[in-house]
């Protein structure tokens, strides 16, 4: 294909327009886990793309950078019902708390270590609805409701629990201190998400999640904006195994948390 406006995908047509990126370039794309998911995969596509480009072009881009670009490809230039905060965590990675306003976006690192970033993960667990879904189908009904105010109270409780999670990080003893403490705050999250809108949930999504807590996690929540995707579920080490074989193992994602953003990988070394 000889012409960017004849590519289909608009993440990649729109980047290479915007970079003005004409080389001849063979582009292979890959995942681990499925799109439409609400794991932010479509963002972190966005972000490593535009990582990918500007090195191609010899051009150096810092994460908050690369982050702005995602979210006015998204939001701007393609229209997508989407936030900010998954490009955000595609482009600097870790585990940090993001303040967002008209002017700025404004990130703190929560000052863990890769070793702290491996056992906090080592008590969570990714579990599949089996359903897949389009975020901006959605959305609608929530944005309605938070246009109209309608969920002003929801938002500002969901608001308030970032400082409270910030504080149970900062008063953890230790990483393993860190999840048990989470896990109140994830489930009344949980509980006030559900509330934004009919749509994030369904008595299937519940029964799961039933099931999660009943083989032995303390709390968990949807992934993404809701109707299916993933459960993240909070699971003691202890439990772990008797949670797995619960919830069947073909469905559970172990993961971990990245700790440096949007890489670029070459042949022995990383940029």
């Amino acid at each position: 294909m000889d012409e960017i406006s004849r590519i289909e995908h608009p993440v990649v047509r729109t980047v290479l327009e915007q970079e003005d990126y004409t080389s001849p370039t063979d582009f292979s794309i890959q995942a681990d886990l499925p799109a439409s998911a609400g794991l932010g995969s479509s963002s972190a596509f966005t972000v490593g793309f535009q990582h990918l480009v500007c090195d191609l072009k010899g051009t150096t881009v810092s994460a908050g950078a690369l982050a702005e670009r995602a979210i006015h490809i998204e939001q701007s230039l393609l229209g997508e019902r989407v936030g900010v905060q998954d490009q955000m965590h595609a482009a600097h990675g870790g585990f940090n708390r993001f303040d967002f306003s008209e002017d700025v976006n404004r990130i703190t690192p929560m000052g863990l270590s890769v070793d702290d970033l491996n056992e906090f993960s080592g008590w969570m667990v990714l579990v599949y609805t089996g359903r897949k879904r389009h975020a901006s189908e959605v959305l609608d009904e929530q944005m309605d409701n938070t246009v109209g105010g309608a969920v002003d109270a929801e938002l500002a409780d969901m608001k308030a629990l970032v400082d409270e999670a910030e504080q149970v990080i900062k008063n953890a003893g230790t990483a393993a201190d860190i999840a048990p403490g989470l896990a109140p705050l994830l489930a009344d999250s949980w509980g006030l998400k559900r509330r934004l809108s009919a749509r994030i949930s369904d008595p299937e999504i519940d029964n799961l999640y039933d099931s999660g807590i009943e083989a032995g996690a303390l709390a968990g929540k949807l992934c993404g904006a809701g109707g299916g995707g993933f459960l993240l579920m909070i699971v003691p080490p202890d439990r772990r195994a008797g949670f797995l074989e619960a919830m069947g193992r073909r469905r559970c994602v172990d993961f971990g948390i990245d700790s440096h953003g949007s890489t670029i990988f070459r042949a022995g070394a990383a940029a």
